[in-house]
């Protein structure tokens, strides 16, 4: 902070700046700089020990944390943000991650002071994915929120607010595309009813049948029969109408329901709404049966999650998703995260003027 003084008498003179704050060590360049390394996965330590050797004294990593920390009032204003551009299509999902509690034990520190034990627990981020089939290629994480569970007392408000936000179907919302969850299937069905379209994961679909079958056709003499078993499951999927799709699974099940019950009941289970996509006219199928674009959103998600391996608090974990949430939705519309993690502080800055 730069001293003033008069040219006349000498005297210090009393300003104030519109950027420098008195007794600030940093600029908005290490604001922005910390938003940009967090974005990339970069951990604390290694911010705290670039901004070392930039300012030449140490910074220490709660001070790197909390200038991260201090743009959650953007997070808030993007869970209540109104939408306008309404997707087609939504793809629901749930990633877990750990998160740090306090007990009421007490313990003592390495200077023997009282400190509340803390213990790890997993918490879940259900996400929902919106998909644009106007032929753009569009999609964008649309909300998420962390939960304890993927319980329908979990789901049902954050697919509440996602509806009091604009998501609808008068809006051009058509259909829900979600994993076996039953929990979420109830909450949809008790926020949208009938009026869109519900699609159940054809893969998480496959994936159960295929544990069934392990359990029924054990052992490597049985490896073959489970390939040709598989491959007979999934053919069912590439029908070109949902009759032909239900005549495929009547022959299948002839063929293999004396040899592995299990897998054809599971199959058949909920059949109906894993085709529910054939009703879709004009949209590419392989965006509306399954939800392998989440999937790989959420491996996205877990490159953070790994880095950090346990968040401190739910502020932090939430911040640091909203982060990486801007970096993955800044990508898919062809905009470069050094632009738009600049433009994010600015944001703040609105917010706080």
């Amino acid at each position: 902070m730069p001293m003033v003084e008069c040219h006349c008498c000498g005297h210090d003179v009393i300003c104030h700046y519109t950027i420098l704050e008195k007794y600030g060590r940093f600029w908005l360049d290490m604001d922005q700089q910390v938003l940009f390394g967090s974005g990339l996965c970069q951990s604390l330590r290694q911010m705290s020990q670039q901004w070392s050797a930039v300012l030449g004294s140490s910074v220490g990593l709660r001070t790197i944390n909390d200038r991260i920390k201090q743009i959650e009032p953007l997070l808030r204003q993007a869970h209540g943000e109104p939408m306008v551009d309404v997707p087609a299509v939504v793809q629901f999902e749930g990633i877990w991650l750990r998160e740090q509690t306090q007990t009421e034990t007490i313990k003592l520190d390495k200077r023997q002071r009282k400190r509340k034990k803390c213990k790890g627990k997993k918490v879940v981020v259900l996400v929902a994915l919106g998909l644009w089939t106007d032929g753009s290629g569009k999609r964008e994480i649309l909300d998420w929120q962390v939960a304890d569970g993927e319980s329908k007392a979990a789901w049902e408000p954050f697919v509440q607010r996602l509806w009091e936000r604009g998501l609808r179907p008068e809006t051009g919302l058509q259909a829900v595309i979600r994993d076996g969850c039953g929990e979420l299937g109830e909450a949809i069905a008790w926020v949208y009813g009938t009026t869109v379209l519900e699609q159940r994961c054809i893969l998480h679909k496959l994936r159960t049948v295929a544990d069934k079958c392990r359990e029924e056709l054990k052992g490597e003499t049985n490896k073959e029969t489970r390939k040709q078993l598989m491959e007979q499951a999934s053919a069912i999927y590439q029908a070109e109408s949902a009759q032909e799709a239900k005549q495929r699974l009547t022959a299948f099940a002839e063929q293999w329901r004396a040899r592995t019950p299990k897998a054809v009941a599971t199959l058949e289970r909920d059949f109906e709404q894993t085709i529910a996509y054939y009703a879709l006219n004009g949209v590419a199928r392989e965006l509306i049966r399954t939800t392998s674009l989440l999937e790989r959103t959420n491996r996205e998600l877990r490159r953070k999650f790994r880095q950090v391996c346990c968040f401190g608090s739910s502020r932090g974990a939430e911040v640091a998703i909203y982060i990486q949430v801007k970096r993955l939705n800044a990508r898919w519309s062809k905009q470069t995260w050094w632009e738009t993690s600049h433009a994010l502080y600015f944001d703040f800055l609105n917010l706080h003027p």
